[in-house]
């Protein structure tokens, strides 16, 4: 075999190797966007009910449904602005620390997983 060959098939292999490392990759970012989805849809679905309940509760307390909804708009409002004023730190940060370690942690060929 001559060097260009051997030059060839390096190229080639590196070429695979590039390919099987986006694959990868890629197919970690869907399975922590899945993952990530489907929790939010549980929460989301829980924060329903739980608002159902806290309004209906507050209702009769109160004995006037009007505000018990008022109060847990206003409280879901307020929820909202916490979150909003703290995304960046909450899910921005996180997001792009995730996909450093993903696409940027050298990964040994040899390293057997447990």
């Amino acid at each position: 075999m001559n060097i260009k060959e051997s030059v060839k098939e390096y190229l080639g292999l590196k070429s695979d190797a590039f390919k099987l490392g986006l694959v990868e990759n890629f197919s970690l970012v869907i399975n922590q966007f899945l993952g990530t989805f489907m929790l939010i849809l549980v929460l989301l679905t829980a924060l329903v009910f739980l608002a159902t309940g806290a309004n209906k509760w507050l209702g009769s307390v109160l004995d006037n449904p009007v505000a018990a909804s008022f109060i847990t708009g206003g409280f879901f409002l307020l929820l909202f602005l916490v979150l909003f004023l703290l995304r960046k730190k909450l899910f921005v940060n996180t997001f792009v620390r995730l996909f450093a370690k993903m696409f940027f942690e050298e990964k040994d060929p040899n390293a057997r997983e447990d």
